[in-house]
This record gives C-alpha cells, structure tokens and sequence, in this order.
C-alpha cells in the first residue's frame, strides 16, 4: 500500500480546522458571544448533534457481515487510550507544582481520532481503499465516543469511583451509538427511514463546524497561546507526538496485521490531542485552561510531526 501524504495535504487538513477555530476566537473576542453561549453549544454538541451524527453514519455506512472482526477497532481505541493514560500517570509526578493530574492523562490519553485522520485519508486515497479507511475511523471513534462521553467526565470530576453506575453510560452519544448498532443488526444497513435520516444527516453534518466555533471560543476564553505552566504543556505534547508513536510502532512490527490495519493504527497513534476534551471539561469542571493550551500546541506541532512519522512508517514498516 503506497502512502501519498505530502507537507501540503497534512498542511491543508490542519489549516481548515484553525479557520473554523478562528472564527470561534473572533466571535468570542468581539463579544459576538459570550461564556453562557458557548456552553449552551457544548451542550447541545453532546445531547443533540453528536448523537445525530453517530447514529446517522453508523446505519448508512455499517455492516456486521461486512466487517466481521468489526469490535477490533473499537478495542484498539481503548487500548490506545489506556496506555496514553498509563503513561501519563507515570511522567505526572515529576511534574512539580502541576496540580491537574487527571487534565494531563487525558491529553496523553485521547486524540483527534474523527476529523483529522478522516480528512487525511480523504485526501490520498480513492476508491475500495479510501472507503475501507473510513469505516476504520468509525469504528474507533466507537470506543473512543464510550470511554470519553461516559468515564472521562467522572474522571475529571474525581468521582469514577464513588459515582461509577451503569447508568452513566446511558448518555446521549453512547446510546445512540448502542441503538445504532442494534437497528443496523435487526434491521441491516442503510433502513432507517429518510424521513428520519436526512435530518439526522444534516445536523450530524453541523457536528465538526459548531465543534470547532465552540473550540475557538474556548481558546479565547481561557487565552490557549498563553499557557501558564510550559513543562506541563510540552511534557503532555512529547507522549501524544512523540513517546507514544514510537511505542506503537515498536508494536506493530511485529503484530500480524494486514497493511491497512497497520497503517490505520499508526494514523491514529501519531494524531494531536482531541478537541472534544474542552467541550467534556466545560461540564465536567475540568481545567480547560490545560486542555486549550494543549490542543492549541499539539496541533500546531502536528503540522510538523504527521509527515516525519508517516515517513518513518513508510521506511520501518513500508
């Protein structure tokens, strides 16, 4: 599998997600809106338009008897976050005077899994190729959406444990995930009814650019070019760019996977920090200050870091 990922194509993807956060910045910057605004947006972000969106992707787009081995991903998804999480457990305690321990394992934890990869991939691949890649986006971004709607906010809160009950996975993006999953297995793929399905579609389509405005305006509010503590900040941006793709390269020499899947599981490991964060610690009373400087940065360097390590890839694995 020839892999086509030129400086331009890494550039592009990330510059059309500044647009949108720009756009965000400014609106909150010339008090077009305000903090009660953005966070009526994040709400609706979770309870309406990210349901909308897995829910209309998963029944047009996935088949059981198509992907077989389909809970593979979603596992790697967990997995992966998991690990980043482990990993920043262990660098935190050297990390003097840094009281966000659970801030800095959720930014070594999860990336942008969704709207950067997907765009890459759109990008240089067509065809059989480039259809199958996208269906790999989804199905991670399946374990993905259910550790960071059900358990990240607990976590971030400091009540996984007291206030873990079954009940906190019943909220709105994994249920809809859940029935999703269900309708496609009683009722296959691409039924649901377009009178209920076009709706669905276009607000799931509202999902990436009312993210990005609602991000935007979450790095103006908390000022994410100016972080207050720098070796908190890059130490989080060395494990999501640097340690952890390394590690997962390590790994995948030896895994017997087919090319794709290895290909696809390095994307994924070599991706910036996950904007989806500030919107889960807008609610979850997170320190969005941490998340903004570190989504902010991360992606910035990742204009960077994408070409080198799929170049790495390229040369290690082929």
């Amino acid at each position: 599998m020839e892999l086509h990922f030129p400086f331009y194509t890494i550039v592009t993807a990330i510059a059309k997600l500044f647009i949108l956060m720009l756009t965000g910045y400014a609106l909150y910057r010339f008090r077009l809106i305000d903090d009660k605004f953005t966070d009526t947006l994040s709400l609706l972000l979770v309870r309406v338009i990210f349901p909308a969106l897995i829910i209309s992707k998963t029944v047009t787009y996935f088949s059981f008897s198509e992907y077989p081995r389909w809970w593979f991903l979603p596992v790697c998804a967990i997995v992966f976050s998991m690990a980043g999480m482990l990993m920043g457990r262990a660098i935190y305690p050297f990390l003097k005077g840094f009281e966000s321990r659970r801030e800095f394992m959720c930014g070594c934890a999860f990336q942008n899994c969704g709207y950067l990869p997907m765009n890459l991939i759109l990008f240089s691949f067509a065809g059989a190729m480039g259809d199958r890649l996208l269906i790999y986006v989804f199905l991670f971004t399946l374990g993905f959406n259910i550790l960071v709607w059900s358990l990240v906010p607990l976590f971030l809160s400091g009540k996984l444990r007291s206030g873990f009950k079954l009940r906190v996975f019943l909220n709105p993006p994994v249920v809809a995930i859940v029935f999703s999953l269900l309708w496609v297995a009683l009722m296959g793929k691409g039924t649901l009814p377009a009178l209920v399905a076009d709706p669905m579609g276009q607000l799931g389509q509202a999902a990436f650019p009312v993210a990005m405005l609602t991000l935007g305006a979450y790095l103006c509010r908390y000022r994410a070019h100016e972080p207050q503590n720098k070796l908190p900040l890059f130490s989080c941006a060395a494990v999501k760019l640097l340690l952890f793709p390394a590690l997962v390269l390590a790994a995948l020499t030896w895994a017997p996977l087919s090319a794709d899947h290895k290909f696809f599981l390095f994307l994924q490991s070599i991706m910036p920090v996950a904007v989806s964060l500030v919107v889960i610690g807008s609610y979850a009373g997170g320190d969005n200050k941490f998340f903004s400087n570190i989504i902010f940065y991360t992606h910035v360097i990742a204009i960077f870091s994408i070409p080198l390590w799929l170049a790495v890839f390229s040369a290690v694995i082929g």
